[in-house]
């Protein structure tokens, strides 16, 4: 069985979001990162839950951003992308 750790740290590499991205998204703390990384404590569900919102959440806004790159939306002025961006 994996550890929440290790399904987010492949879940981040898969999107191409750094982990450390991931967790400040979800508002987790920095030190919840660095412990958990050097194994000094474990993540709690909910904290791994909210983590792996943050991952699916910045990986729609590259795709889209991405997307916006290919059809010239990123060439006109005052267009946020995650203005575009809906739940």
């Amino acid at each position: 069985m994996k550890s929440y750790l290790k399904y987010l740290e492949d879940k981040a590499e898969g999107c191409n979001i750094p982990l450390l991205k991931a967790f400040k998204q979800a508002a987790v703390p920095t030190s919840t990162y660095y412990r958990t990384i050097n194994l000094v404590s474990e993540l709690r569900y909910e904290t791994a839950s909210k983590v792996l919102t943050a991952i699916e959440y910045l990986h729609k806004v590259n795709e889209m951003r991405e997307h916006a790159k290919k059809v010239g939306l990123s060439k006109r002025k005052n267009i946020s992308i995650r203005s575009k961006f809906k739940d």
